[in-house]
């Protein structure tokens, strides 16, 4: 009965999964019995950064968007899921503080054994959004295609916080997820337009500029 890779065994075990090899001699590849409905996960950990420029963090082109009155909210807008060092060499990451703590943080993975969700928004100057839960859910065909969903919620900044209504900033979170995968071919996230219960959010277009911003730093 083959080996299973390390990466594969620990996708397995962290997914709460077993994996059975095949003992026909055909392959190496192990077929594996994962999860099909969204798994919740308490273990995560995460970076959350504010640049209060409204500069562009992070871009999966090899030069970064302009900001621009119209474009802006777009430009802002990104995200990216990373299961090996060679996704995270792929992104350009702007030459601002706040850019170079998410790719740090990113780079500090040991992708054998988790994956990292990149997630940018534009957000107004006297608003927080605050990350909620984390799931993952696996592809139905392919076991090792890993599908993130992050779940936000929004909220007024305190009172004694400065800030123009009509300035816009930049928040990034940097989602470091304690599964592994070989690929990821899709990702989602929910916006909650308050922070009380825990609740799945609405489906959240990080392209539309939100009535909250990011989380004090």
């Amino acid at each position: 009965m083959p080996d299973l890779t390390r990466r594969r065994a620990l996708l397995a075990a962290a997914s709460g999964v077993a994996a059975l090899a095949g003992c026909s001699g055909e392959s190496d590849r192990p077929t594996v019995d994962t999860p099909r409905d969204d798994e919740t996960l308490d273990d995560y950990e995460s970076r959350h950064v504010r640049n209060t420029d409204g500069a562009v963090l992070f871009s999966q082109r090899e030069e970064l968007p302009t900001v621009t009155d119209e474009r802006g909210r777009y430009a802002r807008s990104g995200r990216a899921v990373l299961v090996d060092g060679a996704d995270l060499e792929a992104l350009t990451f702007n030459d601002v503080p706040e850019a170079e703590e998410l790719r740090a943080y990113a780079a500090e993975t040991d992708f054998e054994s988790a994956s990292v969700y990149l997630f940018a928004m534009p957000v107004g100057a006297c608003y927080e959004i605050r990350l909620r839960s984390v799931s993952v859910e696996w592809d139905e065909t392919e076991a090792d295609d890993l599908h993130p969903h992050a779940d936000f919620c929004r909220a007024t900044r305190p009172a004694d916080v400065e800030c123009g209504a009509d300035e816009t900033h930049t928040a990034g979170f940097a989602i470091r997820l304690p599964v592994a995968a070989e690929r990821s071919s899709g990702s989602g996230s929910g916006m909650s337009s308050s922070c009380g219960p825990l609740r799945r959010g609405e489906p959240f277009d990080p392209t539309v500029t939100p009535a909250g911003g990011g989380e004090e730093q």
